[in-house]
Order: C-alpha cells, then structure tokens, then sequence
C-alpha cells in the first residue's frame, strides 16, 4: 500500500546528495532535549496501535533513533534497516507481512528481536526533497490491512518541520557566533574607543583603543566615566543616555598621560548597560582651529588695511589742512585759514564716522536704546530716503500702524535703513523701485534650524527689497565682510553693510539677505520686541532744556589720557566752570577726599586703569547718591549695564560746544538748594 506524502519534488537517486543534506541538521544519538519528537513518536503509536513506533535517521553506514517507544534498539546496520527501503520512495512504505515478503523473510529484525512482522514507515522529506530517514510504525503480529497510512504521513511531515526549524536555528546560531566574532574583532582592532558602563556610569569594560587613551578598566568597579572628562565637561552623559536611549555629542577628555582629547560621542542603551563609541577628533578640532585662525588672520589683515588706507587719508586731510592754516595765519590770511581748518574739522569728523562704523561693525558702540513705535520712524524716514534718491528710482513704503514696539537706538536704525536704501539705489543700473516695508514676524522653536542663531520670540522684520540684478552667490558670502565692496573705486568703503549687521546684532537681532542672480535683493533686519520701556534719554535730554542752568558749577574730570584731560580742561574753564581733574577713578576721589570739596557734577572717562569709570560711578553715588554723573567712551564694550549709575553718556570724539551743551544741561536739571 502506497501513499504520496508531499509534492516537493522528490530525489532519491543521489544518496551522496541525500547525506551531505542530512550533515546540515547536526543530527546525532547524544542530541538533548527530544521531547517534541517523543511526542509525535507517542502520537504515531496510539495512531496505529502498533507495539512500538519510532524515528530513524539513515546514515551511511547506520539507522539510529532519534526517538523511539516500545523498542529496545537505539540502532542497527543500514544493510538491515527496513527504513533504507522506505527511503528510497515519496511514499509510505507499508509490509502487512514480512514473512510473506522476499525482501524482508531472512532478515535478523523478523527472525530475531524485536520479530517484526508489520511495518510501516513514512519517509521524512525536507525542503529540497531528501529523505532524511523515517517515522515508523512495528509489531510482532502481521496485519491484513492498515488504513492509517495519510496520517502516518502527517505526522511524518511535522517530524520535517521540527528538523527544519533546527536547520533555522542552528544557522542563526551560526550568524551569531559570526557576528559575535566580528565584534570581537571590531572591539580588539577598532581605532575608535568603545565603553561599556552600568546606568550609574561605572566602567564594564573598554576596548584596547579605550585602555590606549585613558588606561586599564578598573576591575574592582572603581572606576567611573566622569573621571576621564575635564572640569568643563562633566556633564551626566550616562544619565542622559540612560533616559533618551541614545545621545551623540562631543566633549573635551582628559587622556592617561594628561593630554587633552576631543572626543565625538555615541552613546546607546541596551537593558542594563550603556554602550559607548567615541571618535578621538583632536587632529580635526586642531586643523579647524588652525583653518579658524587663518581665516582670522586674513580677516583682520583686509580689516587693518582698510583702516590703515582710510586713517591715512583722513590724517592727510587734517594734518595737510593744519599745516595750510598754520602758514597762513603767519601771512595774515585770516580767512583763507579758516577755510583750511573748517576742512581739517571735516577729515576729522569723517575719522569719527569711520569709528563708529568700526565699532558697528564690531558690534561695541555705544548705544541710546529707547522704546519706539516701527511706524513712526519709518514714516519720518521717507524723506531722507526719498533725498537720496533721483527720477530713476521710485521709492514705496508699506508700513502698518500695527507694527510691535521695539527697544533700539533710534539714530542707528534709522542710519542702517538709509544705508540699505543707498546700496538698493546703487545696485541698481536701470530704473527701478525700492521698497521699504515692515512686519510683525513670529519666531517658533522649530525655526532654530536655520542656522540663524537667533532665540525664538517676537520680531518686527525691516526689509529694504530692489527690483535690481541681484547678487551672484560668491559675492553674497562675502557681503557683510568689512571692507568689502563691489562699488568704484572711490565710492564707498565696504563698511556699510558690516555696520548694518553689527548695530542689529548688538541690539539682539539678526539680518537675512534673499537674492539671487537676476531677481533683486531684499535686506532683512529682525529686531526683537520690546519687552518693557527703557530709559528715555532723549526725553530726558528734552526735559533738562527746558531748565535753568547754574552757574559757577565744579566739575570733577577723570581721565587717563593726559592730553585730552587739558583739553577738555581747557573747554570746560573757557565756559566758566571749576574743574577738578584726576588720572584715574581712584585719583578721582582722593582728591575730593582730601580737599573736601563736594563737586557739582562728575565727568568721567570709562576705560582707565586703577579704577574704570563704572566702578566710580558707584562710589560716587555711595557718597552723593544725588551726584550728577557723565560718561565718556571712545569704546565701552557694547552699552552700559543697568548697575552703571550715569545720567547721560557722551561719545568721543566730541566737539566742545556738544560737551558744555551736555553738561549745563545735565546741571540744569539739578534742583537747587
């Protein structure tokens, strides 16, 4: 009786073949747990009721039993197996009798233990058609029929399954132990550092690149991974790991011989561990620092040489100027000299406008901020800008009255739109328009990817946009460079735009340039919104003209520079006033100490040595908490902070009839006694 047992293709000709495919399962008599096939094997013989059943596996030589019940056996020769026969088939083998069969009737298994008399064996088939032995059934008792044959070959192809579930495991035990060995080979061989901790950031173990660096681990636990980064450093990246699941970073190390290592970082965890890979970059920070400061060198160079070439024109103007006046004082030309010296005043006043813009630039000017309405400076700005331009440029403003306030110098905005109008005017060769607009603008946290650094928050967006030919891309990264100019010789001095950005960078915003070849420019100036009102200086300034002024006043004069103390001594004595002048803060108040004498206004320089005017500022207000005080700066550093008590601050260079202007102003306001 036959039975087809599976529509895989069957080969059962090739036994070379068969044999190198039963290899691949790693079958063996010493194999552990064989339960599932005990199992089937118990099934099997409650199936056919059958005094034993059991699972053969041919070999070349052999059949042995993977498992079996109600049969002494664990293995006989393959000459004698009936299961060499079963093999040979896709079918199930079955012998009703095996006397009444000339195959089998001389054979030990009949004639002797275990006597069999009824066979049936299931050949077990895998994926690629082999026959890696059988499920069979015996007894002692021939039989005149058997119809169980389909399940029996059933339960012969659940027998294939588990063997190919084996084949499954034991090659992804294979891929394992392969992986495992190429860890181990990455972890031996790696030039990157590799750390294992525990989730409190005790050291596991690290690779020979991480002992290499920093030493040995630890093998009583008593090592952590903050030991090994610097004081600065130190942050809890275990920590972090341990709650985000994984983290990439960089952070300055301190190295086993003491020698500083940046190291990028990639830090993962898995259950209780933290695993850690880290990228010695000290080479790469060290070439771009290199690159950072040859690139500054370049930068100051080109910045020296525009100063140096526009300092030494102006210093030509002015001392050439003096020399013409001086000579013709000596013949008399009174008014030929005036000329002379009224054009030495000007290369001086144009020195001072190159300064600021320095300063600008450098974002260090000293600043008025003071709260403003957007609209209201824009709409007095239309006619300066509409000045600066002729027929050829139509010029259009859009400037809403819902516009946020913001806190800015009001002078230096209204120079920086004026300065972009005049670069939109000049960028443009054929008629054209120039549009002057402003907005309220929202700036989200997911705005910080936009290489703006910039906080999020509320903006008013100034935008100077020209219908011109645009700015080609190897000029715009170069635009706000200072110095830089793509106008005619003699045209402009590159400073304006480096100015434009300093002042709004200074004033804690950032400016975006959209152009392109062909399709205009607009400058965008984001400047943040007021939070609070500020002091109102020129509010102030406006209230003290309006005052009395005192006379016989004693002003107290500190100031480093011995040249420009008499001078400014000199002034303030032409006006009438008493003056008490010292070197320094220090000299400052002993003198007043000493003499006892309570001045009736300080005037003071910012920058000295010993004691800046800050530090007496705060003194003085200690001693007269009512004491009128002025500063002077030539460079303050950026505005003065709010613990600076100071009425007004005066920026050098200053003419001498601002600075008497200043001060009566400022002691006009004082009540009198």
């Amino acid at each position: 009786m036959l039975l087809n047992l599976s529509q895989t293709a069957f080969k059962g000709d090739d036994d070379t073949a068969r044999l190198a495919a039963l290899r691949a399962y790693q079958l063996g008599p010493e194999d552990g747990d064989n339960s599932l096939y005990s199992d089937l094997v118990a099934i099997a013989q409650k199936l056919g009721g059958c005094e034993s059943a059991f699972i053969s596996i041919v070999e070349e030589e052999r059949q042995w039993f993977k498992a079996a019940r109600g049969i002494a056996l664990t293995q006989t020769p393959r000459t004698i197996a009936f299961c060499d026969h079963a093999i040979r088939s896709p079918d199930v083998m079955v012998v009703l009798d095996t006397l009444a069969d000339p195959r089998f009737a001389d054979n030990p298994l009949v004639t002797g233990p275990p006597h069999i008399r009824f066979y049936a064996g299931a050949p077990i088939i895998n994926g690629d058609g082999y026959a890696l032995g059988t499920l069979c059934l015996s007894d002692s008792a021939p039989r005149e029929r058997f119809d169980d044959a389909p399940l029996l070959a059933a339960l012969a192809r659940q027998v294939a399954a588990l063997l190919e579930l084996r084949k499954q495991l034991i090659h992804q035990q294979i891929a394992a132990d392969l992986a495992a060995d190429q860890r181990d080979r990455l972890w031996d061989s790696s030039l990157d550092m590799m750390l294992i901790t525990t989730l409190t950031g005790t050291l596991v173990a690290g690779n020979p690149a991480w002992e290499k660096a920093f030493g040995p681990v630890p093998l009583d636990g008593s090592g952590h991974v903050s030991d090994y980064f610097t004081q600065g450093a130190q942050v809890d990246l275990i920590a972090a790991a341990s709650s985000t699941g994984d983290i990439q970073t960089e952070r300055e190390m301190r190295g086993a011989n003491g020698q500083t290592i940046y190291a990028s970082w990639s830090l993962a965890r898995e259950g209780d561990l933290i695993f850690g890979i880290a990228r010695d970059i000290t080479r790469a920070r060290a070439a771009e620092a290199q690159l950072a400061q040859v690139q500054r060198v370049e930068s100051i160079g080109q910045l020296t040489g525009g100063i140096a070439h526009d300092f030494n024109n102006l210093l030509t103007i002015i001392s050439g100027n003096l020399d013409i006046a001086q000579k013709r004082i000596a013949s008399g030309q009174i008014e030929r000299a005036e000329t002379a010296i009224a054009n030495a005043r000007d290369g001086a006043n144009r020195a001072a406008n190159l300064t600021q813009r320095l300063l600008a630039y450098a974002r260090r000017q000293s600043l008025t901020p003071t709260r403003i309405k957007p609209a209201d400076l824009i709409r007095d700005l239309v006619p300066l800008a509409s000045q600066a331009l002729d027929k050829r440029h139509e010029l259009k403003v859009e400037c809403p009255e819902s516009l946020w306030p913001i806190t800015v110098d009001a002078s230096q905005l209204e120079n920086a739109l004026l300065n972009l109008v005049v670069n939109a005017r000049d960028a443009m060769e054929a008629p054209g328009e120039i549009t002057v607009h402003a907005a309220n603008a929202e700036r989200t946290p997911e705005d910080a990817d936009d290489g703006h650094d910039a906080p999020p928050g509320r903006y008013v967006r100034f935008c100077v946009n020209d219908t011109g030919t645009g700015i080609a891309p190897d000029v715009v990264k170069h635009i706000f460079e200072p110095f830089f100019t793509t106008k005619d010789v003699g045209k402009g001095t590159g400073l304006g735009l480096s100015q434009v950005q300093g002042f709004v960078a200074q004033s804690g915003g950032f400016v975006t340039l959209d152009t392109a070849p062909g399709e205009g420019t607009t400058v965008i100036l984001w400047l943040p919104v007021a939070e609070g009102a500020d002091i109102d200086t020129d509010g102030r300034m406006a209230a003290i003209a309006g005052t009395a002024v005192r006379e016989d006043s004693t002003i107290l004069l500190a100031e480093d520079n011995g040249a420009l103390r008499a001078h400014v001594c000199d002034v303030l004595q032409d006006a009438g006033f008493t003056v008490i002048d010292a070197e320094d803060g220090q000299a400052a108040l002993d003198r007043v100490s000493a003499g006892g004498t309570r001045p009736d206004l300080v005037l003071s320089d910012i920058t000295m040595p010993r004691m800046d005017g800050k530090t007496l500022a705060i003194e003085i207000r200690k001693l007269w908490p009512d004491m009128p005080i002025v500063l002077m700066t030539g460079y303050a550093g950026g505005a003065l902070t709010s613990d600076c008590p100071h009425d007004l601050l005066i920026t050098k260079p200053f003419a001498p009839d601002d600075l008497v202007a200043l001060i009566r102003k400022t002691l006009a306001a004082v009540p009198v006694a």
